[in-house]
């Protein structure tokens, strides 16, 4: 019994509650002749990781917008309230717009394209974690009853999806940034993980239609405030179309579940 309350604490522990809005604009010039950089977060969305966000790109010659998109009602709720987002703020009269998608904000993001195209978007980044992207088939098929009242349809849906790639990626440009590590979550989790299979980190299984990749040493929760780590790499991609020399684009050799600070 002490098992399996330590448990529910540790899952409901790793997963922050939903933020607002947050939108850093300058007005120095009209929207034509500037560039919005949209950040979709995940799950685990916090005020304090929105401010690490705010605190590194609002300074980089971009006008913010990181929407509180997520609805607990469904997915398909969230992709409405992320496109009444972008009506709103009139995202479409940029210039151009680039992404930063955390896991379940790349599938909202590539959902929105498929129902309204690309319009003005010009780059992605798509952060992926393989065992992170797990974490919601094991808070359902664990707890499904707790999972869906602390966190609602919204989990309960993206476990059941599979992350798909673009069907047209003309004139885009799509970067993917690989987790080679777990969170604490899924290293208590890590036996009940391997029942969906063995894990892959090759990026032809996790995004085929990508530009660049790298990996990363960082976990989940650390890909939200370490951008110390990841920051230049993420810079140069939205202005190169491709991550830097010095990106490294071969697998971390240490074993994902071990903790990990380099």
């Amino acid at each position: 019994m002490k098992k399996i309350f330590l448990a529910l604490f540790m899952f409901f522990l790793c997963f922050e509650t939903f933020a607002s809005d947050v939108v850093f604009i300058k007005k120095n010039k009209e929207k034509s002749k500037k560039i919005a950089l949209v950040i979709l977060n995940g799950i685990g969305d916090s005020k304090k990781n929105r401010k690490a966000q705010m605190n590194f790109f609002n300074n980089k010659g971009m006008d913010v917008f990181i929407p509180d998109y997520k609805q607990r009602s469904s997915l398909d709720e969230s992709i409405r309230k992320f496109t009444k987002f972008y009506d709103d703020y009139e995202i479409e009269k940029y210039k151009e717009v680039y992404f930063m998608c955390y896991i379940i904000g790349g599938y909202v993001l590539n959902r929105y394209i498929q129902i309204n195209g690309k319009k003005n978007i010009k780059k992605i980044i798509y952060d992926r974690s393989p065992t992170q992207e797990r974490a919601a088939k094991i808070g359902v098929d664990k707890f499904p009853f707790l999972t869906k009242l602390f966190y609602g349809q919204i989990v309960v849906d993206f476990s059941e999806i599979e992350l798909e790639s673009l069907s047209d990626t003309s004139n885009l440009k799509i970067g993917v940034i690989i987790e080679n590590q777990a969170t604490k979550l899924m290293r208590f989790f890590e036996k009940s993980s391997y029942k969906y299979g063995s894990y892959t980190f090759d990026i032809n299984n996790i995004e085929k239609k990508h530009n660049d990749f790298f990996h990363t040493w960082l976990d989940h929760d650390l890909m939200y405030k370490r951008f110390d780590i990841i920051g230049e790499e993420i810079i140069f991609f939205f202005k190169n179309g491709c991550f830097s020399k010095n990106a490294k684009r071969k697998k971390y050799d240490f074993d994902p579940f071990k903790k990990i600070r380099l």
